[in-house]
C-alpha cells in the first residue's frame, strides 16, 4: 500500500488525560503534518498508510503518527524525526498501547477507509467480522501471532485484496499477510531495505526509472509456492509508483 499523505487527518483518541509527565493533546480536530514529517514517513513507510495523528502539547513531541501497520512514530514541531510515538503518551513505552486502544494485547487497531477500498467505497475489516477461514490459516501457520489490524487494498496483478497485520508485542514492524478477496491465502510481505533487494532488481530500477528517487525501504514477498518477489517504491515529484519484481529483475507489474 503506497503512502498517500493527507494534510488534514482527524485526531482520534488523542492523550485523553494529562498524565504523569504532564502530556496533553491539544483540542484541534485537523492537523496538517510540517514537510519534513511527511517526508520521512513516506520514503521509510511506503507500504503503510497514515491512520492517525495525534497532537500533544507539554512533550518533546508535537506529533503522533499511526499507521495502520500499528506503528507510532514522533515528530517534532520542526518535523524532526524522534523515535517511538508510544513513549511520549500516558507516560507509555515502546511497545505499548497508543492512547484510546480498547483492546489488550497492547496494539491498536483502528479501522478507517483504506486507500483504495473495496467497491463502494467501504472501510476497514472490523477483526470480529475478518473471515475465519483466515483466522484459522494465520493461528495455524504463525503461533504465537496476534491479527492487529485489517485492511483492503489494490494490489496489481491480484486486484482487490485484503492484508492483515499480525505481531508480537515486543517485536515490531508487523507482518503483512495477503488474502484475495475470496480468502484464499496469496503471500506474506515484510519490510526490507532496497539496498539488499537482489543487484538484478537494482539494474532494472536504474535502467529503466533514471531520475525517480528510490524509496530506502521495499517490501519483500513470500509468495504460497515459496519464491520471491520485491515491492520497489519510486517518486519523481508528485508522481509516485510501486514495481513488483522477480527477484531476477523481472518486471511482474507497477501501479
Amino acid at each position: 500500500m503506497f503512502l498517500m499523505l493527507v494534510t488534514a487527518v482527524m485526531i482520534i483518541g488523542a492523550c485523553s488525560k494529562k498524565d504523569q509527565t504532564g502530556t496533553t493533546s491539544t483540542t484541534s480536530t485537523t492537523v496538517s503534518l510540517p514537510t519534513k514529517a511527511a517526508d520521512y514517513v513516506e520514503l521509510n513507510y511506503p507500504d503503510a498508510s497514515i491512520d492517525y495523528i495525534l497532537v500533544l502539547a507539554n512533550s518533546t513531541a508535537k506529533y503522533v503518527v499511526s499507521l495502520n501497520t500499528t506503528e507510532a512514530l514522533a515528530f517534532s514541531s520542526e518535523g524532526n524525526y524522534l523515535g517511538d510515538g508510544r513513549q511520549y503518551c500516558n507516560g507509555g513505552h515502546p511497545g505499548d498501547s497508543i492512547p484510546g486502544d480498547t483492546n489488550d494485547n497492547g496494539w491498536h487497531h483502528r479501522h478507517h477507509p483504506p486507500h483504495g477500498g473495496p467497491p463502494g467505497g467501504g472501510h476497514g475489516i472490523p477483526l470480529d467480522s475478518l473471515s475465519q477461514v483466515i483466522k484459522d490459516y494465520i493461528n495455524a501457520n504463525w503461533p504465537g501471532y496476534n491479527i492487529l489490524h485489517a485492511d483492503y487494498d489494490s494490489l496489481c496483478v491480484n486486484g482487490l485484496v485484503k492484508e492483515v497485520m499480525i505481531g508480537k508485542k515486543d517485536s515490531l514492524p508487523p507482518l503483512k499477510i495477503i488474502f484475495s478477496n475470496a480468502n484464499v491465502y496469496l503471500l506474506q510481505a515484510e519490510r526490507f531495505r532496497y539496498a539488499d533487494v537482489p543487484q538484478a532488481v537494482k539494474d532494472f530500477v536504474t535502467a529503466n526509472y533514471a531520475g525517480y528517487q528510490v524509496c530506502p525501504e521495499s517490501e519483500k514477498f513470500t509468495l504460497a509456492d515459496n519464491s520471491l518477489q520485491f515491492m520497489v517504491y519510486l517518486r519523481l515529484n508528485k508522481d509516485h509508483k510501486r514495481l513488483r519484481m522477480k527477484a531476477d529483475g523481472t518486471l511482474v507489474c507497477s501501479q
